[in-house]
Formats: C-alpha cells, sequence, structure tokens
C-alpha cells in the first residue's frame, strides 16, 4: 500500500472519531438549550445558585480583574490574533503560503464566531438582572459571545501552534495556555454577573463540536495531516 492510501485511511479514522465527538458534545449543547429554554424566563437552580455566590464574593479586586479577563474576549483581540498565529506557524513556506494560512485561520474563527452568534439570537435568553452586573454587556446571553470568541480563538491558535513544536512539552504548554484564555474569559463573565453559568458552559459544548467539525473537515480534504500510526499497528 503506498504512502497516499495509508495517509487516506489514517485521515479517514480520525475523521471519524472527530465526527463522533462533535455529535455527542452537540447533543450535549441541545439538551442544555431544551433544560435552559424549560426555565424560562428564570433560571435553573444550578444558574442561579452559582450566579448568586459570584455576587456574595464580589469585591472591587474581583470585578477589576473580571473586566481585564473580559477584554480577552473580544473579537478585536481574538481574531487578529488568529492570523498571527496562522502566519507564524507556516513562516518556514513562502509568502503565499502563510497569507492564505492566515486568511483561511481567521475565515474558520469568524464561522465559529458568527455560529455563535446565529445560536446567541436563535436562542433568546434573558441575561441575569440588569443590577446584578459588574460590567458592559450588550444582546441575549445564550452562549456567551466573550467566551465564544476567546474559545474559538484559542482553539484555533493551540491547534495551529501545537503541532508545528517539535519538544514534547511544548504543545503541553500552549494548550495549557490557550485552557487558561478560554477558562478566564469564562470565569470573568460569570463573575462579572452579567451571563449565567450555562451560558458559559454552552459555549465550550459548541466550540469543542465546531473545533471537531473542523479538524474532520481538514482531515478530508487534507490526509496527511492525520495523526501518525502508532508504532506496532497494523497496516
Amino acid at each position: 500500500m503506498d504512502r497516499a492510501s495509508r495517509d487516506g485511511q489514517r485521515a479517514g479514522r480520525a475523521a471519524m472519531r472527530s465526527g463522533i465527538g462533535a455529535g455527542c458534545l452537540a447533543a450535549g449543547l441541545v439538551a442544555l438549550v431544551l433544560w435552559t429554554h424549560d426555565e424560562a424566563p428564570g433560571a435553573p437552580t444550578f444558574d442561579s445558585g452559582l450566579h448568586q455566590w459570584a455576587l456574595y464574593h464580589q469585591t472591587p479586586a474581583t470585578i477589576g480583574l473580571a473586566r481585564g479577563l473580559s477584554w480577552f474576549g473580544q473579537t478585536n483581540f481574538a481574531l487578529p490574533l488568529v492570523i498571527l498565529a496562522g502566519v507564524a506557524a507556516a513562516v518556514e513556506t513562502r509568502r503565499f503560503a502563510r497569507v492564505r494560512a492566515g486568511g483561511l485561520l481567521v475565515g474558520v474563527g469568524s464561522v465559529g464566531v458568527a455560529t455563535g452568534l446565529g445560536i446567541n439570537r436563535a436562542t433568546v435568553r434573558i441575561r441575569p438582572p440588569l443590577a446584578h452586573w459588574g460590567g458592559a454587556a450588550r444582546g441575549f446571553g445564550f452562549p456567551s459571545g466573550h467566551t465564544t470568541a476567546a474559545t474559538v480563538a484559542a482553539g484555533l491558535i493551540g491547534r495551529t501552534v501545537s503541532r508545528h513544536l517539535r519538544s514534547v512539552r511544548g504543545p503541553v504548554v500552549v494548550w495549557v495556555a490557550a485552557a487558561a484564555w478560554a477558562g478566564g474569559v469564562g470565569w470573568s463573565r460569570v463573575r462579572l454577573g452579567v451571563h449565567w453559568p450555562t451560558d458559559v458552559l454552552g459555549v465550550w459544548l459548541f466550540a469543542g463540536s465546531f473545533h471537531l467539525v473542523a479538524r474532520a473537515v481538514q482531515l478530508v480534504w487534507w490526509p496527511a495531516d492525520a495523526p501518525p500510526q502508532p508504532p506496532g499497528a497494523t497496516r
């Protein structure tokens, strides 16, 4: 069997695994939407309890920290970073390839953010009471827009940068930083009282599914990007 055929088989299996994972996360997202919608216009006990806890423990320091972290979820910060990651990851290639990589990544990131916005407008979930807000917000609550931008961008940057690192620790550091970015922005929105906790949980289910779908499409179009064959595996 030639190399192209082996790459195609490995890519097909990896794409199938990604598709199954995406389906599971999407099912969790649908269940979450139905659960929160059933409780509307109120919020589930899970949401209201954590929301009240966050309000009770608010201090000027935590509000300031949360406002600072929320800034990292703005699209005018997250998407340019995605472009830079694509250009930097393709630095060893020709100029056209760098431009293409950056353009492709920001295109995928824009689709992810736009899809999250579409879900937000479709679910029309009401935010927590305005009197509880410790920061700026607008629109509906589910899913959190800031957390969507941060999580989509963090996943794209993490996957793009980590696959070009040769050391074992490098990808781990990159993914820890990406998780901290997405988690920090999500925490900040709940801490500021502008989102229910399930608004953020919904982002992570959506973004995880979106990234797995994007990975499956990548493997179908570029089979050579499939994970390497494990040592001793049957061909």
